[in-house]
């Protein structure tokens, strides 16, 4: 039963990535879902958690609509806005799973792009910023969605005999 609702849920954020529902878009998530829930095991396991994903997920679409709007504002107006700049983010204490996820739902945000998600010596995700206004804000937004995506994906304690 865990196991499905983690398909679930996998399949669901793979669909709101992806921002299209389509037959495609669900079949195509339900087999890299089905991959993933059966490549995820010992140490490295992270469980779903339905609520918490779906918090995840409203926070995402969200974040999208507002860069959507900023950036059609940019393209309608003849005021320039446009400050760009790269900024680096610490993933201290996430998993690469969470890493990975946060990664790529920042590229996937319109007028960010990540650059690189180093991992050593600790994990540092590097995002290019077309709006950058305000250093620590940039980077709370991108800390603010680690904290989610953690939150929907917590990771499972490895059992030690």
């Amino acid at each position: 039963m865990k196991r499905a609702l983690s398909i679930l849920g996998l399949t669901i954020l793979w669909v709101v990535l992806w921002r299209d529902v389509s037959v495609a878009n669900v079949l195509s998530g339900l087999a890299v879902s089905v991959v993933v829930a059966s490549g995820v095991s010992g140490t490295g396991a992270h469980r779903v958690r339905p609520l918490a994903l779906a918090r995840f997920a409203g926070y995402f679409v969200v974040q999208l609509v507002e860069a959507n709007l900023v950036l059609a504002r940019e393209v309608v107006t003849p005021q320039n806005q446009i400050e760009t700049g790269i900024i680096a983010v610490p993933l201290d204490g996430y998993s690469d799973f969470v890493a990975t996820i946060v990664a790529n739902a920042t590229s996937l945000t319109p007028g960010t792009l990540t650059l690189e998600l180093a991992r050593r010596p600790e994990p540092v995700l590097y995002v290019h910023v077309l709006h950058l206004h305000d250093l620590d804000d940039a980077r709370a937004d991108v800390e603010a969605m680690a904290r989610r995506v953690a939150a929907a994906f917590p990771q499972v304690e490895a059992v030690t005999a």
